[in-house]
């Protein structure tokens, strides 16, 4: 039916940008805090969330400097076979991501899955802009008081 769309504007490096998608601290920082993110095209991330039944997992199917591509595998079961794409673009201090996640069958999926992508570009575009880490998923086993 249907893809979830954004493009915004961040006050950093597209290198900051990328780094943030491509590495376990990055998606630790700005999504969840229990993240497994692979360097290798073809290598699965995998994503913890709380309350989930099961990981998330995303195969990295593209890694370029201004092109990251992840395709759901088996969790969740509404995303099975869609793609996600982030596209960076810019230089110096100046970017603009690029975001698509598609193609889904169901609207009321796409728009459960458009808004909590939205609060998750926010986080991303806080970290890049200041470094500080906040994910939008917080596993309350790797909290520090548990």
């Amino acid at each position: 039916m249907g893809d979830v769309l954004f493009a915004f504007d961040v006050n950093a490096k597209p290198e900051t940008i990328r780094r943030a998608l491509t590495s376990t601290e990055g998606i630790a920082s700005f999504w969840t805090d229990d993240a497994n993110v692979p360097a290798k095209v073809g290598k699965t991330l995998t994503l913890r969330f709380p309350d989930a039944p099961a990981a998330f997992d995303l195969v990295l199917t593209e890694s370029e400097d201004d092109v990251i591509s992840w395709r759901t595998e088996s969790f969740p079961p509404q995303w099975v076979g869609t793609d996600i794409r982030w596209q960076i673009s810019g230089g110096d201090n100046a970017s603009t991501v690029t975001f698509r996640h598609g193609t889904f069958s169901d609207e009321t999926e796409q728009g459960q899955v458009a808004y909590v992508w939205g609060q998750v570009m926010v986080q991303l575009k806080r970290y890049a802009e200041t470094g500080v880490a906040e994910p939008v998923f917080v596993n309350s086993q790797n909290d520090s008081g548990a």
